[in-house]
């Protein structure tokens, strides 16, 4: 080594590199959890519907409502197990399913159509098992009315079904299309000779909310999905906002007598992505006081 030869100090690191190699750590870990974490969890939440109108045979009720799978993008064979797996756990005694069980970007070939029959025929109600029709489903419709009826699932196509148990006061379950494909019918869904009875509206949009109200249609309460809660929930509000929703973005509303509560569902729609809103599912217990 020369004499005359001097050693330079290291460089130091410019902290703007150091804060943008963070960001963008912090971006990919983001990235991952709301496209390969939260999408795949499965949450139940749990609640009570107090009604005095509930003809007392029903009291203590069990219903499991879960909606808008999207099968094929985040929601797998996998996580269709998952579900069933749950939802069998809380023993219901109706399982209702609002919709959306296709994404409608998605080929939809015959392994998957098995899977899907299979799986939700494993899913067990000591009543009853309810469905209606979502907007995706029209891509595809005849294979979703295929599965749902094989998978032992009374699809409500504008029509509705009276559950009798113990006495002779039934509850009526009542119907419709997507009310995006204006197919639906909402007075062959309402017309029944117990115009007396307990009734529970089955329907994919919230929007169902205002077109019951404007023909004087009242039920009890009001199953509906769609929404996604916007897949990345905001402080501001919904990320996606879809049709069908309006202003119905929360998970309960009440007018009047008429209580309507939707679900966020489970899969994903547009972007495979969820943030403050993991795939849910409903347990409701329905007491008569």
């Amino acid at each position: 080594m020369e004499e005359n030869s001097i050693v330079k100090p290291p460089k130091k690191k410019s902290i703007w590199k150091t804060i943008l190699f963070g960001f963008l750590c912090f971006l990919l870990l983001f990235y991952g959890y709301i496209r390969l974490i939260e999408p795949k969890e499965i949450i139940v939440k749990e609640e009570m519907i107090v009604d005095e109108a509930l003809p007392y045979s029903f009291h203590g009720l069990k219903l499991v409502q879960f909606s808008d799978l999207l099968y094929g993008t985040t929601f797998n064979e996998q996580s269709l197990k998952k579900l069933v797996k749950k939802i069998n756990e809380l023993n219901p005694d109706i399982i209702i399913f609002n919709g959306d069980l296709l994404n409608s970007s998605l080929y939809l070939n015959e392994q998957d159509k098995t899977t899907l029959k299979e799986e939700l025929k494993k899913l067990k109600a000591s009543f009853k098992k309810y469905a209606v029709l979502g907007d995706q489903d029209y891509t595809d419709k005849n294979s979703v009315l295929e599965i749902m009826d094989e998978a032992d699932f009374l699809v409500l196509n504008n029509k509705n079904d009276s559950l009798y148990y113990k006495e002779n006061e039934p509850i009526v379950f009542m119907g419709t299309t997507s009310l995006l494909e204006k197919e639906y019918n909402l007075l062959d869904a309402s017309t029944t000779e117990n115009n007396t009875s307990y009734k529970i509206w089955i329907s994919h949009e919230p929007i169902i909310f205002d077109a019951l109200e404007q023909n004087n249609i009242k039920p009890n309460i009001i199953f509906t999905g769609h929404t996604l809660n916007g897949l990345i929930k905001l402080p501001s509000g919904y990320l996606l906002r879809q049709e069908g929703i309006d202003a119905y973005t929360d998970h309960f509303y009440q007018k009047d007598n008429v209580k309507m509560y939707t679900t966020s569902g489970l899969g994903t729609y547009k972007y495979p992505v969820r943030f403050l809103n993991p795939p849910t599912i409903h347990f409701y217990r329905f007491y008569q006081y």
